[in-house]
């Protein structure tokens, strides 16, 4: 299981990271992992998740 940072999340959907905060305070990204107070996001979720249109959250991790 891979597991991005919010910069790489960024990178990886081309987005600044300042909108990738906004978004991960506003539930909108899934497979979200606190580790600490760092936050990682499940890739392969993720991936689902860019596939699907980035649809909302529907607050399945």
């Amino acid at each position: 299981m891979e597991f991005l940072t919010v910069r790489s999340l960024a990178n990886l959907i081309g987005m600044s990271e300042q909108t990738a905060y906004k978004l991960l305070r506003e539930g909108v990204i899934p497979g979200r992992v606190k580790v600490g107070k760092s936050v990682r996001f499940n890739k392969e979720v993720v991936m689902v998740w860019l596939q699907n249109g980035g649809a909302a959250d529907d607050g399945k991790d």
